[in-house]
Parts: structure tokens; sequence; C-alpha cells
């Protein structure tokens, strides 16, 4: 299911997809990243320092199937099938006190498998869906740990260190879920002995060290700070606005109660927070700030679980079900990542909710199962039908949202264009003393690069990125004749011999004159809407 219209569903690639491919690509060829550097633990890329796990496991895919669309994206569809499997085993182990345990399982995996929330992350280069299988298997390996079975401890804290390889939100949610962990284990934990402790945190450290020193001391620490709640102070014009409404100063004590710093953040953090509990998130919009994030008018759930999610609260609040407490902790620690990040709603960063939202709406499942086992089986057949037929029709609602409807409402969002504009740069280039690509839609290199699958080593001794002296991501300026720039066409138009590539607003049509200029083309958003002009100067 994942792997249908992999390629083809998003309809083009979002800036980082390109970025991981072409590194892949480069690793493949030469045992090196687009700069050069020799097998790295993260990779520079745009400045933002992508995930070496991700890189790595595309270097097959891309090996196999070549350097398109459905290689890159083939790790995300390949671990998102293995997260519906994995997660079944770790009820099974979480659970294994519980008598249905079996059933709980099933249920979960199958409510997981159809979840819109992790097929959309299968359905695209995310790095999600990795962390998350890594996720699964340190906590499989973790609960199946006992004193005569030292050897599990140790491969689930392999597993958990791995996580600190794929995305920056395990930094914070790992040591988060271990501490639960720990509690929730603490009979294990206390036999054993000061040596394996001392192996413990020495494996520990081998593993994390590396990926926490480039964060903390290194560049690649940038842009986790750039993305960070933290950085973003109050504007000097709304602390103005609120100290003259105040008649005072910012020393003032009204104002160090009620707008100081520590509220400001603890009301953002807090907003960010519940949002992700919000019936807007989980069942009707998904993540309203970011179109790449969810299909059109889609929840990142299933709307059968409004059902099944108060049913499964009901169920584990009435029974005694040992660990249960730790599916409440999951649920309150796997939004802060999100909460903590500048955006006001994030499902990337609070993806692992998923966890405890899909064993919650099983635990509803399992609960009408317990109860139309009374049931005469007629009635319970027809019952268990509707359920199912309903809960099927939800999902195909949603495949048509984000099969159909996804490509053409927000192809813009998609970098959708960029393919069509590449290949047509590199067929023409050489026709003009310099190509103009304009830099509105964001990296146009990589795609040039991607798709033209240009040749590693050479770029690597021309790669040079300008850095964003704010720690956010650089931009490549140059490429052979190529400028990667923003375009002012009142000066640009005088220039002769030039490829223009731009959006309308940079070649309006009506300022494009016959005597100086000529328009070759137009490239389409899937919308109807013109993603990029094509214009050329007199020579």
């Amino acid at each position: 299911m994942r792997l249908w219209k992999l390629g083809e569903v998003p309809p083009s690639m979002h800036w980082d997809e390109p970025s991981w491919g072409y590194n892949a690509y480069s690793i493949l060829k030469t045992g090196r990243d687009e700069y050069g550097n020799f097998m790295p633990l993260v990779f520079k890329a745009f400045g933002d320092w992508k995930s070496a796990i991700y890189v790595y496991l595309t270097v097959p895919s891309v090996a196999i199937f070549g350097l398109n669309e459905f290689a890159v994206r083939f790790p995300a569809a390949l671990f998102g099938a293995i997260a519906v499997i994995l997660l079944y085993y770790f009820i099974k182990e979480l659970f294994k006190d519980f008598k249905g345990q079996e059933v709980l399982a099933i249920f979960a995996s199958l409510i997981f498998a159809l979840s819109p929330w992790d097929y959309h992350y299968s359905h695209g280069a995310w790095e999600i869906n990795i962390l998350l299988s890594l996720l699964l298997l340190g906590l499989i390996f973790l609960l199946r740990f006992e004193k005569g079975k030292i050897r599990y401890l140790y491969i689930s804290e392999v597993f958990f260190g791995l996580c600190f390889y794929v995305y920056n939100s395990a930094k914070l949610i790992i040591p988060l879920i271990v501490i639960g962990l720990f509690f929730l284990l603490r009979d294990k934990f206390r036999k054993l002995t000061l040596k394996n402790y001392f192996f413990v945190f020495a494996l520990a450290f081998v593993i994390t060290a590396p990926v926490f020193y480039l964060t903390f001391f290194g560049e690649a620490g940038g842009r986790l700070r750039v993305m960070s709640v933290f950085s973003y102070q109050r504007s000097d014009v709304e602390t103005a606005q609120l100290v003259k409404e105040e008649g005072g100063t910012v020393n003032s004590l009204s104002y160090q109660i009620f707008h100081d710093s520590p509220h400001y953040f603890l009301r953002g953090v807090l907003g960010r927070y519940l949002n992700h509990f919000s019936p807007k998130f989980l069942f009707f919009e998904g993540d309203w700030t970011n179109p790449r994030h969810s299909a059109p008018n889609s929840g990142v759930l299933n709307l059968m679980d409004i059902l099944l999610l108060p049913l499964g609260v009901y169920f584990l609040v009435n029974q005694k079900i040992k660990n249960r407490i730790f599916i409440v902790y999951l649920l309150l620690i796997t939004p802060l990542p999100a909460a903590l990040s500048r955006d006001i709603i994030q499902a990337t960063r609070s993806f692992f909710m998923i966890i405890p939202l899909s064993i919650i709406s099983a635990f509803g499942a399992y609960s009408i199962y317990q109860q139309t086992a009374k049931i005469k089986s007629l009635l319970k057949v027809s019952l268990w039908g509707i359920l199912i037929i309903f809960y099927l029709f939800s999902f195909v609602r949603y495949l048509d949202m984000f099969i159909v409807h996804l490509s053409k409402e927000n192809s813009q969002y998609w970098q959708y264009g960029y393919k069509e504009a590449m290949e047509y740069v590199f067929k023409n280039k050489d026709w003009y003393e310099k190509v103009i690509f304009t830099q509105k839609y964001m990296q146009p290199y990589i795609y040039y690069l991607f798709y033209n699958k240009y040749e590693p080593s050479v770029y690597q001794s021309k790669a040079k990125l300008t850095e964003d002296p704010h720690g956010d991501v650089g931009t490549v300026e140059r490429l052979d004749n190529i400028e990667f720039r923003n375009i002012y066409w009142p000066k640009d138009r005088l220039i002769k011999n030039r490829l223009y590539i731009g959006n309308q607003y940079e070649l309006p049509e009506k300022d494009i004159v016959s005597t100086e200029s000529r328009l070759l083309g137009k490239i389409y958003f899937l919308d109807g809407e013109t993603a990029f002009h094509i214009v050329e100067t007199a020579r």
C-alpha cells in the first residue's frame, strides 16, 4: 500500500528530498557528500545538517532504482511498513500480562497501518518513520531485558543511540522515554550490578557523544537554535505597546508579573502543546500551518478514531491494566518537541503521538470486541461489518484527498515545476552566456544537481554554500554558467544574451518587450497557477 504511486504522489519533491537523494548518489559514487566530506556523521546540505542515517539508507535504494523520486522515498515507505509490525511486538511485550494482548496488538497495528499520519509520512522522504522504527526496536528489547538477559539492554541502547543520528527531536524525546521506562522497569534495574551500570553508561556515551558534540559545540547546532521557540523573543513593537498600556516601564511590577519573558514563553509553549490535542489537528485539518505535512481537509487520524479514542480512555480508566500509565506518559511527552519549536502546530515533530493514540484507539476497539463477544453471531457480524465499512470508508476518503486533491491543490508547496525547469536549463544553458534562476522557491541548485545527475566528483570541487549569518539554511549562488538569485526585471532585461527563469512577478508578461526579450514558455502548478516564466533577452 505504501509503495503505490510512491514516486508520483506527492507530485514533486520538497527541498530535503533531492538533498538526501543527491548526497546518497554522491556517497554511492565517491564515498563523500556533496562538499567532499568523507562518510560524515551529519550532512551539511543547506547548512541545516541533515540526518546521516536517511542518506546512508538511500544509498542502496539509489543503487537499485536509480536517482529518482521513488528511490529517495523508498526508505521511508519501507520503515513505515516495518513500524506496523514492530508496534505489534511492542504491545505484546508491554501488555504481556493482559489476557487480550494478542487481539489488542492486532487492532493497534491495523489502526496504525490505516492511519493518515503514518501513511502520509511513508509517502515522502521523511526521517521520522525510521526514527519510529528504531525507537520501537529499542522499546521492545528494553522490555525483554532481565537480569539473565542483559544483552537485550545493550541491544536496546544501540537502537536508542541510533535515533540521535536520525532526527533532532530524538535528542529530547528519547531521554524522556528512557526515564519513563527506568521507573516502569525499576525492579529489573535494581538487580543490575555496578559493572552492568558502568557498561550501560559507557556504551551510551560512545554512541551518542559524536552527535551531541556536533550539536552543542559544532556547526550542527545552528539549525536547532533557529527552530527553538526560545530563540524568538517578543518583538520590540509589542513590548513598547504593552509598556505603554501598563503606563510604566519594562521594570515595573505589573509588567514583570504579567508580561515578562517566562510568562510569554510559558503561554506560547502551552498553546503549542495543547494545539496537538485539538480535534482540528487530529481529525479535520491536520497540520494547518504547513500543507506539506497533511492532506487537504484531513486530520492526522482516521475519523473513526473519534469513536474509538473515548472508548479506549474509558476502558483504560476502568480496567486495572499493568503498564497503562506508560501509555499516558507517552501521550503527555510526545508533543513536547513540537511544543518547544517555533511552529504553532507541527505534525512531524509530534509524530510519536501516533504510538499512544493508536494504542488507546486499539483499547477502544478491544472494548467493542469484548462486549460483542456476548452477542449472537449474526448481530455481532453485522455490527463489526458496519464498523469495518465505516473505518475503511474513512481511510479511502483520506486516500482520495491525498492521492487526488493534494497534488492539485498543494503542488506549489511541494516545489512542483522544478523538474521541468531544470530539464529545460540543462538542455539550453549552453546557448546563453549566463542563466539566471530565481531563488524565490529556495534551493534551486539541488534540483539542478538531482534531476541532471550531476557528476558528484565534479561538483565537490565547485560546491560553495553561502552561510546564513543567523544559523538558518544557506544558499548556493553559482554553478557552471548559472546564477541562482532573485530577478530584478527593470535592470535584468537590459543585459543581453541571458536566459531567465523566475516567477510571474519577477518576470511579468506585460513587461516582456519583443525588442529586448522574449517569453519562451511557462511552467504551471497543478492548480493552473503559473510556477515559472522562461524568458530570454536579445543577443
